[in-house]
């Protein structure tokens, strides 16, 4: 077993070098990429290394050589998108193919943009299967005798769209969608990116190693349909990978003992998890474990795998538009085949998937639309959504862009300092991955 394993290594990292050297003239990533490749030595499977060849593969649009899974979810940025990026010909004097606009990554034909911040790819792959659950009351709930309504949990994009159901991993379906996607990758079909897969000799080697068969067919309706779900397979697997998922931020190594939490940071943790008043009531929506007033685990995502409306305001630059309001997870309720879904659409319009916190620190833009810019302001966005004239930057938080079925539980008014918001914001940068020390 042990030569085995020694074997696969060896095909797998000779196979690598292989496709790199054999696409130099037709793999294009953008050189920010190329470096955080290089920094990360991880030993990969074959599945997972054939899946980080196509994240990084810029051949896989349409045009040809201008976007990535890696475009809009770039390892420098916590595996999610940028803030602001010049678009057209000044991306491509930065070195960029296409640009970013508040948060909103432009897709491979010139000047799409879809109403999206593009959300983290790292963490993503934790997420259950989505599922209508019932909701364990918090303590505040239990004294009042309040029992909470089932709730939305799982799946993967903002409106938890990629279910997992037909594949039985959410990671795998979402991965799918943004080849197809007009505003993103916009290949015209599943067949046309195997196409471009079994016009590379170093794929097909890769291919084999991953699925014992080096056929990437796309002659007929099953060899199509088997191959492209191998394809999202893949993908996944490269995500929920050590290289993705690395656990290795300053509050990992201070739950393992290595590192200490400076006297604001460990103020910040005592928030974090402490009810309101004097504390942020942040656990209720990020924490995997979804204990109340308890300290997170090491290996916690970060996120109720949920859907909530924070009252979160339109993104007034978003060049994909505000003309309506983003529906979220009601939309897509709403078109499902599930009948028992569908009668569910409208208390929940206006929902979205409950982010990560892991990373926090290294991205440009928060919320689903990109509306703000710092994670100062949105953690005073948090504390004060409520609080008559309150705002950023001496302007008043604009209207909600779905004021209905909003969360008012630990959200709006929350009484906190501006010495406490810091606090928050110090503890939550240790969530950032990379941390090298020193301990302290």
């Amino acid at each position: 077993m042990l030569h085995s394993r020694k074997l696969q290594t060896v095909v797998v990292l000779f196979f690598s070098v292989l496709l790199l050297d054999s696409c130099k003239k037709d793999l294009s990533v953008e050189p920010e990429f190329d470096q955080a490749r290089a920094r990360t030595r991880t030993n990969l499977t074959a599945l997972e290394q054939l899946g980080k060849q196509i994240f990084f593969d810029a051949r896989l649009s349409e045009p040809v050589g201008v976007q990535a899974c890696a475009s809009c979810h770039a390892p420098q940025v916590g595996f999610s998108g940028f803030g602001d990026i010049p678009t057209g010909g000044a991306a491509a004097a930065q070195g960029f193919k296409r640009g970013f606009v508040a948060g909103i990554g432009e897709g491979a034909p010139a000047g799409a943009f879809g109403r999206r911040r593009p959300p983290s790819a790292a963490y993503a792959s934790m997420s259950p299967v989505f599922a209508l659950i019932a909701v364990q009351p918090d303590p505040e709930e239990i004294a009042a005798g309040i029992i909470p309504a089932p709730q939305f949990m799982g799946g993967n994009f903002w409106d938890g769209r990629a279910t997992g159901l037909r594949l039985g991993n959410p990671a795998a379906e979402q991965a799918l969608g943004p080849f197809l996607a007009d505003k993103e990758q916009n290949h015209p079909s599943p067949a046309a990116v195997l196409a471009k897969l079994r016009s590379n000799r170093a794929y097909i080697a890769l291919w084999q190693a991953a699925f014992g068969t080096p056929d990437i067919n796309n002659l007929t309706t099953a060899q199509i349909n088997l191959n492209y779900d191998r394809v999202g397979t893949a993908v996944a697997a490269y995500e929920a990978s050590v290289e993705v998922n690395q656990f290795s931020s300053k509050y990992d190594a201070y739950k393992r003992g290595t590192a200490s939490l400076t006297p604001l940071e460990a103020e910040g943790l005592a928030i974090f998890i402490a009810p309101a008043p004097n504390g942020g009531e942040c656990y209720d929506c990020h924490t995997q474990a979804g204990l109340a007033n308890v300290e997170p685990p090491a290996g916690d995502a970060f996120t109720d795998f949920m859907f909530h409306n924070d009252g979160i305001p339109a993104n007034n630059r978003n060049p994909g538009g505000n003309v309506t309001p983003d529906p979220g997870l009601g939309g897509f309720l709403e078109t499902s085949t599930n009948p028992a879904w569908q009668a569910k659409a409208a208390e929940n319009f206006g929902r979205f998937k409950t982010p990560t916190l892991r990373n926090v620190g290294k991205m440009q833009r928060f919320m689903h639309n990109g509306a703000m810019a710092s994670l100062e302001e949105v953690t005073h966005f948090y504390n004060t959504r409520d609080v008559f004239g309150a705002g950023w930057n001496g302007v008043p938080w604009a209207a909600p862009e779905y004021p209905f079925n909003m969360d008012f539980h630990g959200v709006g008014g929350l009484g906190l300092t501006a010495h406490q918001e810091a606090a928050l914001v110090a503890f939550m940068k240790t969530l950032d991955d990379g941390f090298t020390g020193p301990a302290q």
